[in-house]
């Protein structure tokens, strides 16, 4: 029987994200960098991005800071904190959004003639990251379902438990969320530090076990012989 192997999927770095925003920024295309940094930081599907499911009246419109993100394949709505106290736990990610038009209802509208505008298309937006990637000078492998994948391997990088990765990432079972858990570096070597601590403790410890035994034992010896 033939094994399928299956590929994992390209990771975009937060640094490649961010790269790429400010390049798209300062080329006109800024619906391009917040669809980007929407997919890395609140890990919304590109299509759903696209589409025009994140939207002005779900960010910071409420009683407390957030952004909510709809995830129409499972038809989760998480509103994401944005701060704790004076804390503003995305504030890169926020000056690029501040570089967008409020065209309409949608964050990410495209005009198509003055006061009027529409929805991208996913085959055009992608177009736009192609070319906006070859100008800035990315790696091929960048695409926008790569900077949600990133976000994700940081979830993981971060060593959230399942819980708290499934709460931001809004997926409904353990399998699905299992299936974006990398074996990256950054974590290989997180878990090898880990054991190697665990390791010394337990060498450690059997040495003052044995420390301890050996000073009883030379101690009995010591009375046995003056007795």
């Amino acid at each position: 029987m033939k094994t399928r192997v299956k590929v994992t999927k390209p990771a975009a770095t937060r640094e490649q994200v961010y790269v790429f925003a400010h390049g798209c920024i300062e080329r006109g295309e800024v619906e391009c960098a917040a669809v980007a940094v929407i997919c890395f930081e609140w890990l919304q599907r590109p299509e759903n991005v696209i589409a025009g499911h994140i939207k002005w009246i779900g960010y910071r419109t409420g009683y407390k800071p957030t952004i909510r993100i709809e995830h129409h394949k499972t038809g989760a709505v998480i509103d994401h904190p944005l701060e704790d106290g004076d804390f503003k736990f995305y504030a890169e990610a926020e000056a690029v959004l501040s570089h967008l038009k409020r065209r309409g209802i949608p964050m990410i509208l495209r005009e198509v003639e003055d006061g009027k505008s529409k929805p991208y298309s996913f085959s055009g937006m992608q177009k736009i990251v192609q070319r906006m990637r070859k100008e800035i000078g990315l790696p091929k492998e960048f695409t926008l379902d790569a900077c949600r994948h990133g976000g994700m391997t940081e979830l993981e990088e971060a060593e959230l438990t399942e819980g708290q990765g499934r709460a931001l990432s809004a997926h409904r079972t353990r399998e699905s969320y299992a299936g974006y858990a990398k074996r990256t570096e950054a974590r290989m070597l997180s878990a090898t530090r880990k054991r190697h601590a665990h390791m010394l403790a337990n060498q450690l410890a059997t040495s003052v076990q044995n420390a301890t035994d050996d000073s009883v034992q030379n101690e009995k010896s010591a009375k046995a012989i003056s007795g």
